[in-house]
C-alpha cells in the first residue's frame, strides 16, 4: 500500500529526529549511554518557569528561536540565569556549541543527588578566561573553589564547541583547542542535574548532549 506523501514526509522527519548522535571523541572516558541531545530546533516563547525543548527554564529568561536556546539573567532575580536537565550518572560526557555574546560569561554545571541538589562543580567561560572550580552546598551554602584557569581571549560572536569529560576525580574541559584538567574527589560524586548557565544575557546554546560514560583504559 502507498502511503499519501504527507505521511511519508512525516515518517522521515520522525526518522530524523530518532537519530542517535555519534559518541564524542574523547580522551578519559569512554561515551556509553546517550542520556539526551537537544538541538534546540523546536522553537519556545521566552519564558521564566517551564519546560523548554525538554530542559527546566529555572531561574532568568530562557526562549528558543531559529535553532538557539537564548539565556538571559533576570536583575531582580541576583542570579545568574539557569536551564537544567535532570539525569542519573556519575561519570559522564557533556558536549555543546554556545556563542558568549554580550554575556558576561557562561557555565556548564553539574549537581549532585543530595537533596536538593547540592552544586558539584562547573566550566566557565569568560571573553579572557576559561576555568573549572569544585563546588559544595546550595543556596547561601554554596562554596567554590577555582582549581584551574587558563587567559585567553575568547571571541564573543563565534560559535565554540565544547566538551567536558568526568571519570572518578578526574575533570577535563575542552573549549574548541584549549584544554583544562583537574582532580577532586568531589567529582566522583553522583550527578543529579546538569544546567546551563548565564551571566549576564545574550548567550546562546544549542546541540547540547550529554552521555553516561566509563574511564578509558
Amino acid at each position: 500500500m502507498k502511503l499519501p506523501l504527507v505521511s511519508l514526509l512525516l515518517l522521515v522527519t520522525a526518522s530524523s529526529f530518532a537519530e542517535t548522535p555519534k559518541p564524542p571523541v574523547t580522551q578519559i572516558c569512554e561515551a556509553t549511554t546517550l542520556i539526551v541531545s537537544t538541538p534546540f530546533d523546536q522553537p519556545a516563547p521566552p519564558m521564566r518557569k517551564g519546560m523548554i525543548n525538554g530542559w527546566q527554564a529555572a531561574i532568568g529568561e530562557w526562549s528558543v528561536k531559529e535553532a538557539v536556546l537564548h539565556g538571559d539573567e533576570v536583575p531582580e532575580d541576583k542570579h545568574p540565569s539557569s536551564c537544567t536537565y535532570r539525569i542519573e550518572a556519575t561519570d559522564m560526557v557533556i558536549t555543546a556549541q554556545f556563542r558568549l555574546g554580550t554575556a558576561g560569561h557562561v557555565a556548564f554545571g553539574c549537581r549532585d543527588t543530595i537533596a536538593p541538589n547540592h552544586h558539584l562543580g562547573r566550566t566557565f567561560i569568560s571573553r579572557d578566561a576559561i576555568w573549572i572550580q569544585r563546588m559544595s552546598g546550595i543556596s547561601k551554602t554554596t562554596k567554590a573553589v577555582k582549581l584551574k584557569e587558563i587567559k585567553t581571549p575568547i571571541d564573543t560572536e563565534a560559535w565554540h564547541d565544547l566538551t567536558i569529560e568526568i571519570c572518578g576525580d578526574h575533570y577535563r574541559a575542552r573549549v574548541d583547542g584549549h584544554v583544562l584538567e583537574a582532580h577532586h574527589e568531589r567529582f566522583k560524586d553522583a550527578k543529579g542535574i546538569v544546567a546551563l548557565i548565564v551571566k549576564g544575557q545574550g548567550a546562546q546554546f544549542k546541540n547540547v548532549a550529554i552521555w553516561q560514560a566509563k574511564p578509558k583504559g
